[in-house]
């Protein structure tokens, strides 16, 4: 009789293979995804806003936690591909999904002007924002010296790139703009300062340049309350104003949506110094002045009327690309794809 004796080796680990860091960077999207709609949902949330917000935020909370179960499927996967024999592949795998996380949103806070995620982001972006997890990946399932190595170069290569990546990016979105909206003067692209506001992405029309202003420690109804609008020089002042369509301003709710901007007269429009006006009309109060070449107009509804008008004017300012780039909803283009 036979007897065959020895001792039972553990599997050694499988080579990291291409497919696999292609799982590791759609598991890092995943979860990066959930991730920005919570930063979203959060820099956009209303207080005061009651159990619609309440449960807008536990239903965006449930979709980050979707998010974050597929990811780690995904890893847990990919993590006994590569060790077989590993016993608690989830625990790597959580491991993966925060350092990866903490890489991505590092990089998020230089490749994006707000917390979303997908958007402004073009293709490049995203490649670049999810490139963190197929690192940690193959830095937490093989680990090894060449692995970390390579890993180390990847981590300086991408951090040497990203910010001249920002630069042009910057340059592309504004040629973008400018390109879509060719029959808009340059010099119409300034903003001012509004304290305690956010302000929105540009709209280009006849009226010139304008934009909303939120204002989120006052407000309790999820909509904008000011706008400013940059005109040419010659624009009548009292002419037609931007303001916030809302019930004090539009009586007639059918007419048009809560929150959308639009132009009404000034009923009155009473000269307050040389190229200064200030205005009113149905609900709302304004501030127009001439001045660098351009005309400025604000309009706020009844929560701001106790806003410097004038002031704010005063911080009127042209942007450079830099700058501009918070305030661009850019058109799609060929050269989003390198944004």
């Amino acid at each position: 009789m036979l007897y065959l004796t020895g001792t039972v080796t553990e599997a050694g680990p499988h080579p990291l293979t291409a497919w696999l860091l292609v799982r590791a960077w759609l598991a890092g999207l995943a979860s990066a995804t959930g991730i920005g709609l919570v930063r979203a949902v959060i820099t956009n949330l209303v207080p005061g806003g009651g159990g619609l917000a309440g449960l807008v935020v536990l239903i965006v909370l449930g979709l980050c936690s979707a998010c974050q179960v597929v990811a780690s499927a995904l890893l847990c996967r990919s993590v006994q591909q590569v060790r077989p024999a590993r016993p608690r592949p989830l625990r790597t795998a959580v491991a993966i999904l925060i350092l990866g996380s903490a890489a991505m949103l590092t990089l998020n806070q230089v490749l994006c002007s707000g917390p979303r995620f997908v958007l402004p982001f073009g293709p490049l972006s995203l490649l670049l924002l999810c490139l963190p997890y197929p690192l940690a990946f193959a830095l937490l399932a093989a680990p090894d010296l060449r692995t970390g190595v390579a890993v180390t170069a990847a981590g300086i290569a991408i951090a040497g790139t990203v910010f001249p990546l920002r630069t042009a990016q910057e340059h592309l979105a504004a040629d973008a703009w400018r390109g879509h909206h060719s029959a808009t003067d340059p010099r119409l692209l300034q903003a001012v300062d509004w304290p305690g506001g956010r302000q929105g992405t540009f709209t280009a029309g006849s009226y010139g340049v304008r934009l909303d202003v939120y204002f989120p420690n006052t407000n309790i109804d999820g909509f904008s309350e000011a706008v400013v609008t940059v005109s040419r020089s010659g624009t009548d002042p009292c002419g037609g104003v931007g303001v916030i369509a809302a019930y004090e301003t539009v009586p007639s709710q059918d007419e048009f949506p809560d929150g959308q901007i639009i132009t009404l007269p000034a009923k009155k429009c009473t000269p307050a110094g040389p190229n200064r006006w200030t205005l009113s009309g149905r609900g709302f109060t304004g501030y127009a002045e001439r001045r660098d070449g351009v005309l400025i107009r604000l309009s706020v509804t009844s929560g701001h009327n106790g806003d410097d008008l004038p002031t704010i004017a005063g911080t009127l300012h042209v942007l450079d690309d830099h700058q501009l780039w918070s305030y661009l909803n850019t058109p799609l283009s060929p050269s989003w794809l390198l944004t």
